[in-house]
């Protein structure tokens, strides 16, 4: 696997399951992303 698919994070919305895929150094920054459709997706820390 590339380098550039680990320093990627892949959720789905919990609203509409659109996937959406966000930079891990975003992810662990902010603790949230946003689907295309403009719903925020709560992200938390993984072990």
């Amino acid at each position: 696997m590339p380098k550039d698919d680990e320093d990627i994070v892949e959720v789905s919305c919990p609203e509409c399951r659109e996937k959406v895929r966000v930079p891990r150094e975003k992810a662990e920054r902010d603790f949230k992303a946003e689907c295309p459709n403009g719903h925020e997706i709560p992200l938390v820390k993984a072990l």
